[in-house]
């Protein structure tokens, strides 16, 4: 993932929601798109080390799927890589 995070757009994002009230997690939560990219770089970081520890056997990227994620934080949506 290119992306870099900007952390003060973020900031400023998070300031203005929490005085809108809107929650810190869940489908609009504060947090969320954070969450969001944090655990879709990994995605991104572990399919590129197994499809690189898998040359051998020709493996390679399949484009991307979306998975809903539902936990103890609410619900939403990933964009996940698949092999």
């Amino acid at each position: 993932m290119s992306e870099q995070f900007d952390f003060a757009s973020f900031s400023k994002s998070a300031i203005e929601k929490l005085k809108q009230g809107k929650p810190l997690t869940g489908t609009d939560g504060v947090f969320t798109p954070l969450l969001k990219m944090i655990l879709e770089a990994s995605l991104e970081s572990e399919i590129t080390d197994h499809v690189q520890e898998t040359k051998s056997e020709k493996n390679r990227r399949n484009g991307k799927g979306t998975k809903t994620i539902t936990s103890g934080l609410g619900s939403f949506e990933l964009e996940t890589p698949r092999d």
